[in-house]
C-alpha cells in the first residue's frame, strides 16, 4: 500500500461528489469521493492511500485522458517476475510502487532511471487524518 503525506488546500462540492485537493512535496493529487469526511477541513494533514495496483506507469503520455493525476517520475527499481513486474518510482510525492504486467513492462520499452509519467485516478485514493 503506497501512502503519502499531504495537506488539504481544497475541499469542493457538487450535488454529485465532492473533490478533495491535497499538496505533497512539490505535487498536487485530486482525490474524488461521494462526500467529504465529517472531520475533513482546509489546511489538515492526512494520510493518502492507494493500492500498487491502482498506479498506471506510461512512458509517453500523449493527449488528453481522464486521469486526474498525472505526475513525472523516474523508475529507480525494477522487481520482475513471470507476470508481474513492481517498479518503484521515485516522483514529486516522494517514493512510489506500482505493481503491472510483465507484458505491459515489455511493451512499455521501461527501463532503470528512464522518466515516465505516473497516472492514479482520484477515486482510488482513500484518506486519513494523521494524528
Amino acid at each position: 500500500m503506497n501512502q503519502i503525506e499531504a495537506v488539504v488546500t481544497d475541499i469542493r462540492s457538487t450535488d454529485v461528489i465532492t473533490y478533495i485537493e491535497v499538496k505533497s512535496g512539490e505535487a498536487d493529487l485530486r482525490l474524488i469521493k461521494s462526500k467529504a469526511p465529517i472531520w475533513l477541513s482546509r489546511g489538515d494533514k492526512v494520510k493518502c492511500m492507494f493500492q500498487e495496483a491502482a498506479v498506471s506507469v506510461s512512458k509517453e503520455c500523449p493527449g488528453k485522458i481522464s486521469i486526474e493525476n498525472k505526475l513525472p517520475v523516474k523508475l529507480k527499481g525494477i522487481r520482475q517476475g513471470e507476470s508481474l513486474c513492481e517498479l518503484t518510482l521515485e516522483s514529486g510525492v516522494g517514493k512510489v510502487v506500482s505493481l503491472i504486467t510483465e507484458n505491459a513492462y515489455t511493451e512499455l520499452g521501461l527501463e532503470a532511471e528512464c522518466d515516465a509519467t505516473m497516472l492514479v485516478r482520484g477515486v482510488d485514493i482513500s484518506i486519513e487524518p494523521m494524528l
